[in-house]
């Protein structure tokens, strides 16, 4: 997963601003591994949706979206699954 820092340069590269308190929402600077694991739960988007919209408008949703998604991606799992995928078995 990328830190909060490539999140911030990520977010700022996409749309001029860097949305650091969302991305410290996201990853729970300030809450408990409990609440990171459920902001990062993509099963739970629905249920924080609403929230981003209100504190961050339409774009900050879609930030939060991408933070997901970026978070994702780079996953061990996800990069294995990847290499894996490219053998010929």
């Amino acid at each position: 997963m990328p830190s909060i820092n490539e999140h911030l340069k990520l977010s700022l590269k996409r749309t001029g601003k860097n949305y650091k308190e969302l991305h410290e929402w996201i990853e729970g600077v300030n809450a408990t591994p409990k609440d990171h694991k459920e902001r990062h739960d993509i099963l739970k988007i629905p249920q924080f949706l609403p929230i981003i919209e209100e504190r961050f408008e339409k774009e900050g949703t879609l930030e939060y979206l991408q933070h997901i998604k970026d978070d994702y991606e780079q996953t061990k799992i996800l990069n294995l699954i990847r290499k894996l995928k490219k053998f010929k078995f």
